[in-house]
């Protein structure tokens, strides 16, 4: 009792105050909950809208992350075919040879050419490497003898330099096919942002991206101090952290080791398995829906005050007959005016009925006019919010629906209340609607998504429902909100990266991504139908001295051309692909057998003999193709393509302009 006793000694001792201000709190309270209560559904939406976009955003800069680590491979590549045909068999010709790779500067840290004993013997950079230094029983080298083809190292610290390095490796072959030498060369992890264009990609201004291994030791991050330390060396990691490490891809909401609420987003980097990670503070991502909630609330609490002002007025002016009496009540006890001043109207006990009756009717009207004028506030705030908002009773039949509902769907608001879904949206669209309907009358929030419009993908619009159950204080749920929002837009923007992220840019047929998801599809397809496969693996040859006589717009034209070319030599089944510069991929399903297998490889390298008509005039352009076949087994994905790899050199070593078959063991 005695905070009632301190609430009334607050309160304006006057009966008309005491109202006015009743009349402001009830009318701040009721727009600032609906608006509140909005907004937090938008926010919740908002969040998994912008959690969504984070991590496809993600996935877009892994596949630009692999398609600079594959550049990087790609000059040591050129350079390695450069040095096979040079000729250079010492450690004066081979440095002369490194010297004169100018690329070796702008793309790497250090470089040399090692033997296949380890032995360093040529090498270009800042630093001179000791006498006698052997690379032999690193794991990078190992791993690129043991395989024949390009290693990235794990990050590790430079033995002469004592910087954070990760190396490339590039075997160097002779003309019959044998191991020369490697190429070797390093990336300073702490060089400005060795990845190129990444800083670029960061979400909002506040958040940042960077990139640790599998094993929590960071390879890239906005603090370049940080390099090759682990994850942990600042004290412990965030939980959404912890889960990316023990393997989780997507992304969650969490809070930061400095307690800042964020949205995390995590994706593994294919070519590496490296862990890209993006961390969005929740201040950036909602900025504008908090500067929303701020003039929402100042405007509850302006129509609070107008009513509270209106109020006031309106109930001194209805109480002026009781004012009047009290001040006759006063002056009757000062003995100044008589008892009679008491007579107004009727001299019995119906006269003071009726005036008391007359009192509690005009209060009524007076918390009447209010309500509606809360509900008219509400309404109008409502009808001009880019949400559709209902309200449906237990039996399906719509009690409030706003503006946006007529505008959106062009069914009426007015002739649509009080009526049931079946009766306003049609069967078929109430069939589809009343299985979540039951969900949410049964306690659960429940979304979902539907189309209406156009024929096909064109014209449609995409609308995302929740619905939400309005619980009574019994416990039992009363109604469900529903909240209907358009997604048009955000899903074509999902579409359009989606797409994007599977495809190559210049020649528009599958890029190395899609290429993976297809071959590991195909190769369970084969296995299942007991039907023979193939995989061919082809470039161009001598296709660096094209770029280099003349320029990359004409080997620009040369690869679209040969991509085109491609697809019009095999089925429209069969899925072509660009893997990186001039190296390209073809999936051929359901093949009869090695016989109609060289076959196809015949047609391509005719197909490409044809002249390549160009800006500057015919050129002529050859392939080498190495076909592998495959029929059953455990054989990885990564393995086949290692063996359609292994017959694309034996095709080479064969003079170029040929195909060469291999046929994986069962």
């Amino acid at each position: 009792m005695n905070w009632r006793n301190r609430l009334r000694r607050r309160l304006p001792a006057s009966l008309k105050a005491r109202m006015s201000v009743v009349v402001f709190l009830l009318v701040l309270a009721a727009v600032a909950s609906l608006a509140l209560a909005t907004l937090s559904v938008a926010e919740r939406g908002m969040r998994d809208v912008t959690g969504r976009q984070q991590y496809v955003s993600l996935a877009s800069a892994a596949v630009f992350i692999d398609e600079e680590l594959d550049a990087k491979r790609n000059v040591l590549r050129a350079i390695a075919d450069s040095l096979a045909a040079s000729g250079a068999h010492d450690g004066a010709s081979l440095q002369r040879f490194l010297a004169a790779q100018t690329v070796l500067g702008k793309e790497f840290y250090t470089a040399g050419v090692l033997g296949i004993d380890g032995a360093v013997l040529a090498s270009v950079g800042p630093f001179k490497p000791q006498a006698g230094l052997n690379v032999k029983g690193r794991p990078y080298f190992e791993q690129t003898l043991a395989n024949r083809r390009s290693v990235i190292s794990a990050p590790l610290n430079g033995s002469i330099s004592g910087m954070p390095l990760v190396v490339v490796t590039q075997p160097v072959f002779d003309a019959q096919g044998a191991m020369r030498y490697v190429l070797a060369a390093s990336v300073n992890l702490r060089q400005p942002d060795f990845l190129g264009r990444l800083g670029a990609l960061k979400p909002g201004t506040g958040g940042y991206l960077y990139i640790m291994t599998g094993e929590g030791i960071i390879v890239e991050h906005p603090d370049k101090s940080r390099i090759m330390q682990h994850i942990e060396a600042h004290g412990p990691i965030s939980v959404p952290t912890r889960r990316a490490l023990q393997g989780f891809e997507g992304w969650l909401t969490g809070t930061t080791t400095q307690g800042v609420d964020a949205l995390f987003a995590y994706h593994r980097i294919a070519s590496t398995g490296w862990i890209l990670a993006s961390v969005y503070p929740m201040r950036d991502a909602f900025a504008p829906l908090h500067a929303i909630r701020s003039k929402i609330l100042l405007a509850a609490v302006l129509l609070a005050a107008l009513a509270g002002l209106a109020g006031w007025r309106v109930v001194l002016r209805l109480l002026q007959p009781l004012e009047r009496l009290r001040r006759h009540v006063h002056e009757i006890r000062r003995q100044r005016l008589g008892i009679e001043a008491l007579q107004i109207g009727r001299r019995d006990e119906i006269g003071d009925l009726s005036r008391d009756f007359y009192s509690l009717v005009a209060e009524r009207e007076i918390a009447e006019a209010q309500t509606r004028d809360s509900e008219r506030r509400l309404k109008l705030l409502t009808d001009h919010v880019p949400v559709v908002i209902v309200y449906i009773d237990r039996e399906h039949r719509y009690q409030f629906i706003n503006a946006t509902f007529e505008k959106w769907f062009g069914r009426s608001q007015q002739e649509s209340m009080m009526q049931s879904m079946r009766e306003v949206l049609g069967e078929e669209a109430y069939q589809l609607r009343e299985q979540y309907l039951r969900r949410a009358f049964a306690g659960e929030e429940v979304d979902y998504e539907f189309t209406i419009g156009g024929d096909g993908d064109a014209g449609q619009r995409a609308f995302q429902t929740s619905y939400v159950p309005d619980v009574g204080e019994s416990g039992a749920v009363e109604g469900v909100y529903g909240l209907i929002h358009e997604i048009t837009k955000t899903r074509a923007v999902h579409t359009a990266l989606q797409f994007a992220a599977a495809t190559d840019i210049l020649t528009g047929i599958a890029n190395r991504r899609r290429f993976d998801e297809q071959l590991e599809l195909s190769m369970q397809r084969t296995r299942a139908a007991r039907a023979p496969m193939a995989l061919a693996y082809l470039d161009i040859d001598r296709f660096k001295a094209i770029n280099d006589s003349l320029g990359h717009k004409a080997g620009d034209e040369v690869l679209k051309e040969f991509a085109a070319r491609l697809v019009r030599s095999v089925r429209a089944s069969d899925l072509v692909a660009r893997l990186a510069g001039d190296e390209f991929v073809i999936i051929l399903e359901g093949v009869n057998g090695a016989a109609e297998v060289r076959q196809v490889g015949a047609k391509i390298v005719e197909a490409i003999r044809q002249p390549f008509a160009l800006a500057g005039g015919p050129l002529q352009v050859t392939t080498s193709v190495g076909m592998a076949i495959f029929r059953e087994g455990a054989l990885t994905p990564a393995q086949l393509l290692d063996l359609a790899d292994q017959a694309l050199y034996a095709a080479k070593g064969q003079g170029r302009d040929g195909v060469a078959l291999r046929e994986a063991a069962p």
